[in-house]
C-alpha cells in the first residue's frame, strides 16, 4: 500500500502538470467571459477537456497517495507539477529566464528532501464537528472567487487562481481526513465526500476562469502555492503528519526550497 501511494503521488504530478498546459490552450481559445457563460465556452474546447481528464487522473492519484503519505509531502509533490507545466510551456515557446530554471532546481531539491524525511502513516481521525467545519468552509473560496470575477486582467487571474487554490485545499484536507474513515456505501452522504465534490468543482471552475485571464505558469504557481502552504500546516495539527525522528531540520529546508521555488516562478513567470 505504501509503494502504491508513492507511485500515485508522482502520477498526480504528471497528470496535473500536463493537464494545466492543455487546459490553458483550450481556455485561451475563448473570449474572456465571466460566470457560467465563460465556463461553458471553455468546456467546448477539446484540449481543455483532455486536460481536465488528466486532472481527473491526477486527482485520483492524489487521493490514493493521501491514504498513507502526509499532506505536506503529497502537496509538495503536486507543487512539482508547476515544474512540469513550466518546462512544457517553455517547449511551446514561452521564454523562461535563468531565475525560472533556478527556481525549478530549488523546487526539485526541496521535493527530494521531503521525500526522504517524511514519516508515512495513516491520518488521525477527524471529529464529526471538524468534518462539518470543512464543508462549511466552502464559503471562503466562493467569496474570493466572486471578488476575482469583478476584477480585470492579471489581478483577476491571480485572485481567481487563489480561489482555486483555496478550494483544492479543502479537497486535500477532506481527502486526507476521509482516509481514516471506514469505507461503506453510506459514505456517499458523508460531509467529507461532499466537501471533495463541491470544492473540487469550485476549484476546477475558478482555475478555468483564471487561465482565461493569465499566464499558465503564473496561474498554476499561485494555485498550488496556496495548496501547498495551508494544507501542509493544517495536516500537522489535524492529522498528526510528521517527519522521521531527527529529520525535522532537513524536512524544513526541503519545504522552504519548495515554497521558494514556487514563489520565484510566480515572480518571473512573464
Amino acid at each position: 500500500m505504501l509503494a502504491l501511494s508513492w507511485v500515485a503521488a508522482f502520477v498526480a504530478l504528471l497528470g496535473y502538470g500536463v493537464g494545466s498546459v492543455l487546459q490553458s490552450v483550450g481556455a485561451n481559445r475563448t473570449a474572456e467571459a465571466t460566470g457560467l457563460v465563460g465556463v461553458a465556452r471553455i468546456l467546448r474546447q477539446l484540449p481543455y477537456l483532455v486536460g481536465l481528464g488528466l486532472d481527473g487522473v491526477g486527482f485520483l492519484g492524489n487521493v490514493v497517495a493521501l491514504q498513507r503519505l502526509p499532506l505536506f509531502l503529497v502537496q509538495s509533490v503536486l507543487v512539482g507539477s508547476v515544474g512540469v507545466t513550466a518546462v512544457i510551456a517553455a517547449l511551446r515557446g514561452q521564454r523562461l529566464g535563468w531565475r525560472d530554471w533556478a527556481s525549478l532546481a530549488a523546487l526539485g531539491a526541496g521535493l527530494v528532501l521531503l521525500c526522504v524525511t517524511a514519516d508515512p502513516r495513516p491520518a488521525a481521525p477527524l471529529l464529526p464537528a471538524g468534518q462539518w467545519v470543512l464543508l462549511g468552509a466552502t464559503v471562503v473560496p466562493v467569496a474570493v472567487g466572486l471578488v476575482g470575477l469583478r476584477l480585470r486582467g492579471k489581478t483577476a487571474a491571480v485572485v481567481l487562481a487563489a480561489a482555486a487554490g483555496l478550494a483544492w485545499t479543502g479537497v486535500a484536507l477532506a481527502s486526507r481526513a476521509f482516509s481514516a474513515e471506514p469505507f461503506a456505501w453510506s459514505a456517499l452522504a458523508h460531509p467529507l465526500v461532499w466537501t471533495v465534490v463541491v470544492q473540487g468543482v469550485l476549484g476546477t471552475v475558478f482555475f478555468a476562469l483564471a487561465l482565461q485571464r493569465g499566464d499558465v505558469t503564473t496561474v498554476t504557481a499561485v494555485t498550488f502555492m496556496l495548496e501547498l502552504l495551508v494544507p501542509s500546516l493544517l495536516g500537522v495539527v489535524l492529522f498528526g503528519d510528521g517527519v522521521l525522528p531527527g529529520q525535522l531540520p532537513v524536512a524544513g529546508l526541503g519545504f522552504v526550497l519548495a515554497v521558494a521555488g514556487t514563489v520565484w516562478i510566480v515572480r518571473f513567470a512573464e
